[in-house]
């Protein structure tokens, strides 16, 4: 059927109409329409990304050095030693910006990486683009402080993006500059002071006051501050368009117009892209009904109606501590990243690279621990779903009400406690998924508590062992599913072993 040039014509203004209205605008309204929690987010289970900046290179403490080491007067344990450290080992006219050209990452490869952060299982993969010290990772117009133009003299955000496109990946970027304007100590008639707590305010501030350096140390206004802020933002969706910006804690000290206008620009980018992106919300700067509730080292109390995310270090801290080069236990690690699915959540792991650009062994040999377990039993986490009942277990998973970080009841104490008598569920069409948290034993009998004869809704057709030919006992009872563990031992077994139970 043919149409004429008057129809044609029509039909185009009308779809030119109907894009130009479903163009986000800057208004909560507007904004709230976009979905928080795109199916690849929560299929993907599990990312990864790296603090990896000017603080790599005193190495001391952690990602704050830049802050901790103007600090006189610090009174708290976290970081309360730098500044003695700073004025010992380089002296205190020795300036943060001194360390930048110190930074070679000599030995960074892109490819190395990204090849290590994929073994491990990582779905989604990334960058911090910047931390609260002012300093970018990529090529930056409206900031001369970043890694293209001084220090090793790469666009890390570009080379980890390249890479991480040639490959059936999502990537990401993390924003932690929320916090910039408040990172150094200020002068006490700081127009800042006001906007919170964290903000520290000395007469005479050691941070250099040189008009050359008031971009990197924020000693300007509150509007140019907020401009910077989403003038950084622009420019890294503008390039790279990440499939997720995780956004620290902080961003709600910036102006509320500002931060509607970033969401609209970047959603907006990802519709003219046709990609469905991702942000989060550490605190309530962003509503929940177009963010992911984001928790830090932690987990729910329960199932949550909602797709959310928590974020765990690799090693001993965010940032490369070279005195503490220990790194957290796969096993562990498998363990709470069960936890985390079990209740709708999705897990996020940080490296901690050296200045020079190589990740340390202890973490390289967390991350192949993880990756081996899920190369086997994978099927039990990726594209999985929550069960009726999160799990069962002795584990007290208690809150801290006193927690800075207690959104949404979210827990930590008890997560590096979790063994073989808790269980943890998934599911995947007409399979369930006992997770159990460690190696119970040759032989060894546990109830599935969930399978009861209170509910009467599955029929269990079979139950088998991921990773085990032999054939296992099972039988319903009142009390749940009885199932016995294999005579042996599966492959990496130690972390978790996985009951596959066919249900209808």
């Amino acid at each position: 059927m043919k149409i004429n040039k008057f129809v044609a014509a029509l039909l185009l203004i009308g779809f030119t109409t109907v894009s130009a209205q479903e163009k986000f605008t800057p208004t909560w309204e507007s904004l709230n329409k976009h979905k928080a929690a795109p199916e690849w987010f929560s299929n993907a289970k599990l990312g990864v990304y790296f603090h990896f900046g000017v603080y790599n290179v005193p190495a001391n403490g952690n990602e704050w050095y830049g802050r901790f080491m103007y600090e006189k007067d610090r009174q708290k344990n976290w970081g309360k030693d730098v500044y003695d450290y700073h004025t010992k080992t380089y002296g205190r006219a020795h300036q943060y910006h001194d360390f930048i050209p110190q930074w070679k990452a000599e030995k960074f490869s892109a490819k190395r990486w990204v090849d290590m952060f994929q073994h491990m299982g990582a779905k989604f993969i990334g960058t911090i683009a910047e931390h609260h010290d002012g300093f970018s990772l990529w090529e930056s117009e409206v900031n001369p402080w970043n890694s293209k133009d001084k220090g090793p003299k790469i666009d890390i955000v570009k080379a980890i993006a390249e890479e991480v496109k040639k490959r059936d990946l999502k990537f990401m970027t993390t924003f932690h500059h929320g916090f910039h304007m408040l990172f150094y100590p200020k002068k006490e008639n700081s127009a800042l002071r006001p906007l919170s707590e964290h903000n520290v305010v000395y007469k005479n501030p050691e941070v250099p006051q040189d008009e050359k350096y008031r971009l990197l140390y924020g000693n300007i206004s509150y509007t140019e501050e907020c401009d910077l802020w989403l003038g950084k933002l622009n420019e890294v969706i503008d390039t790279y368009c990440p499939d997720y910006i995780w956004m620290d804690f902080a961003q709600g000290y910036i102006q509320e117009e500002y931060r509607k206008q970033f969401l609209a620009n970047y959603f907006n980018k990802a519709k003219e892209l046709n990609k469905e992106v991702v942000v989060n919300t550490k605190g309530d700067f962003f509503p929940t009904d177009l963010a992911l509730v984001n928790v830090e080292r932690a987990t729910m109390e329960d199932i949550m109606p909602f797709v959310w995310v928590t974020d765990f270090q690799l090693g001993s801290s965010w940032g490369y501590n070279k005195n503490k080069r220990t790194a957290v236990d796969p096993k562990k690690l498998i363990r709470i990243l069960a936890e985390v699915i079990s209740k709708n959540g999705v897990m996020i792991l940080a490296a901690a690279p050296m200045a020079e650009g190589v990740i340390p062994v202890e973490q390289a040999k967390t991350m192949e621990g993880i990756g081996a377990w899920l190369k086997l039993y994978g099927e039990a986490i990726y594209n999985t779903k929550p069960f009726v009942e999160f799990g069962q277990g002795p584990t007290k998973l208690v809150r801290n009400p006193n927690d800075d970080w207690n959104a949404y009841g979210s827990i930590k104490a008890g997560l590096n406690d979790l063994n073989s008598q808790d269980v943890r569920y998934t599911k995947k069409d007409e399979y369930v998924y006992a997770i159990q948290l460690g190696w119970p034993g040759s032989k060894k009998e546990i109830v599935l508590e969930t399978f009861s004869e209170k509910s009467k809704k599955f029929k269990i057709k079979s139950v088998s062992v991921l990773g085990s030919k032999e054939r296992i006992t099972w039988r319903k009872t009142s009390q749940g599913l009885l199932v016995t563990s294999p005579k042996k031992k599966p492959l990496e077994g130690d972390a978790a072993i996985v009951y596959k139970i066919k249900v209808k």
